[in-house]
């Protein structure tokens, strides 16, 4: 195949690039398009023929949508053809039509309402649910029955690129401190509770939470096994002010999550904003199974990054805890590797209460790895001596922990001050999407450029776009083709989002736009043999 491709073979090739992106509606916030314009070539991961044409390298092989179709405007009685698709709540509790190693395709557009999913492949053949090539797939639960946008009760099925979100305004409770105030109607965005489930490379944000991954106790356990995985998650949840002057908060968790037997990975996610935690890993209530307590057990939580959580708030000084895993039940075998944190206030906590109504329990095994934060780390409460491994990890912000829990690995600096000098940028290509990567960048100068190295992400020939996750859905900040060369990255120049409803609760005078000090960003690219 030639090095240069002809216009009409690249459109041929490169417009079933991209499955997680796009739009044929728009919605705006009193703070700005929280969604994508009409027709945005320019949105993220959506094709565009003026950018991705002029590639100079072999494309990557292109899936083709082959398998059982599901469209906003199908019917429950349809083929599932491309032609005649079902609608989405039938496609989706229907294990006749959708088997083992089937690919359920979503047809571009916005299906309103919640939904359940009951389907169940196998081991060795997953099914999936995707997005048509190229093009976008939004669930819109505003003014939709209770319930989660995506409720997974099913199996082995592996879920990619939809966006789920809600456009309603209200989203401070004037009722109470509790977590389901009566005067809250957002349903919450993703709930995993089903086994060996994989939620990859969403976009969960205004809800009243992000992906919850449950382990329920019904017949027994489940939510084994499974996987958020490459996750843009933010503005999820609503304020506590209650009418009275009592005490309010801010609720509604980017991800919430408990485990008990499998490993459940938490990987490669960007989560920022929003009222509640960051990854809330955490259990109040008591389970326990032949005298011991379980509950907050095999956590893999790898490759996040993870930012000024609880500054969707209106309020000032809401932050909190950007990845809190801890709660009345025992940590037993976390890991946190490779993971990026930023906030003013916020803080990174492992550990949190030491018994149950009296119960008492010791946690047991972490191991933090190459974790950088950039605000407080805190070792609380009760560990066995020397449970808590941890090797090449900088935090900037100061900690608080018992030495006696620490077995320090080296290659540590756990007491420092935010660096006033200096860059710190971090490269990680996506798994599950060979033509996406994500960089994150401390950027201590304060210079309003940084160069990167894009080799870290893809080949020299391809052309690609930038993207701040603050604006996903807007122009790029950078486009081109990659000749190999270091890209300046312009810092700050991107204004945040702002949860919908809530216009202003982003205050950069408050500390809740690190403009040029930090940044995460988002490539898209043709891809290259």
């Amino acid at each position: 195949m030639p090095k240069k491709l002809s216009l009409s073979l690249s459109l041929s090739l490169f417009i079933v690039l991209f499955s997680a992106c796009g739009s044929s509606d728009s919605q705006s916030s009193e703070g700005g398009t929280i969604s994508p314009p009409v027709n945005s070539q320019s949105a993220f991961n959506i094709y565009d023929d003026s950018t991705f044409a002029a590639s100079i390298c072999a494309p990557l092989p292109m899936e083709q949508p082959l398998g059982i179709f599901a469209s906003p405007q199908g019917n429950a009685n349809a083929a599932g053809t491309e032609q005649d698709p079902l609608d989405l709540a039938t496609a989706l509790l229907n294990n006749d039509k959708v088997q083992d190693g089937n690919t359920l395709w979503l047809m571009e557009g916005t299906y309103k309402g919640t939904f359940t999913s009951e389907l169940r492949g196998s081991e060795n053949n997953p099914i999936k649910v995707k997005p048509y090539p190229g093009k976008y797939v939004r669930i819109d639960t505003t003014n939709a029955p209770s319930g989660a946008g995506l409720l997974i009760n099913g199996t082995w099925t592996h879920y990619y690129g939809i966006e789920v979100t809600s456009y309603d305004g209200n989203r401070v409770s004037k009722v109470d401190n509790s977590s389901n105030p009566s005067d809250i109607t957002l349903n919450s965005g993703v709930s995993i509770i089903g086994s060996t489930n994989k939620v990859i490379n969403f976009i969960a944000h205004d809800n009243a939470s992000g992906i919850d991954a449950w382990s329920k106790r019904k017949d027994g356990f489940t939510g084994i096994d499974t996987e958020t995985y490459g996750s843009i998650i933010y503005n999820n949840g609503w304020s506590a002010q209650p009418a009275d002057g009592s005490y309010g908060r801010g609720h509604g968790h980017a991800i919430y999550t408990q485990n008990y037997d499998g490993i459940k990975k938490i990987t490669n996610n960007v989560i920022f904003y929003g009222f509640g935690t960051g990854i809330h890993a955490y259990q109040t209530g008591k389970f326990e199974q032949n005298g011991v307590l379980r509950g907050l057990e095999n956590f893999d939580i790898q490759d996040n990054t993870w930012f000024l959580t609880g500054a969707s708030d209106i309020r000032k000084g809401m932050k909190k805890y950007d990845c809190l895993v801890g709660g009345y039940q025992p940590i037993k075998n976390l890991i946190m590797t490779n993971n990026q944190g930023y906030s003013d206030l916020g803080k990174t906590i492992i550990g949190w209460a030491s018994n149950y109504k009296d119960i008492p329990f010791n946690n047991e095994g972490a191991s933090l790895e190459n974790n950088y934060l950039a605000q407080r780390l805190e070792v609380r409460v009760l560990w066995d001596p020397n449970s808590v491994s941890i090797k090449d990890t900088s935090v900037f912000g100061g900690t608080s922990v018992n030495e006696a829990f620490l077995n320090d690995l080296g290659g540590n600096n756990l007491d420092g001050a935010q660096p006033t000098s200096g860059k710190k940028i971090f490269y990680v290509k996506n798994t599950y999407d060979s033509r996406r990567g994500r960089i994150t960048i401390y950027n201590f100068d304060r210079d309003a450029n940084v160069s990167v190295d894009l080799s870290k992400i893809m080949k020299t020939g391809s052309a690609y776009r930038i993207h701040s996750v603050f604006d996903l859905f807007g122009e790029a900040i950078i486009s081109g083709v990659y000749d190999g060369s270091a890209v300046s990255i312009p810092m700050g120049t991107v204004s945040p989002p702002q949860p919908y409803g809530l216009d202003g609760a982003i205050n950069a005078s408050e500390g809740d736009d690190p403009k040029e000090l930090f940044g995460v960003f988002i490539i898209t690219h043709a891809g290259c043999q």
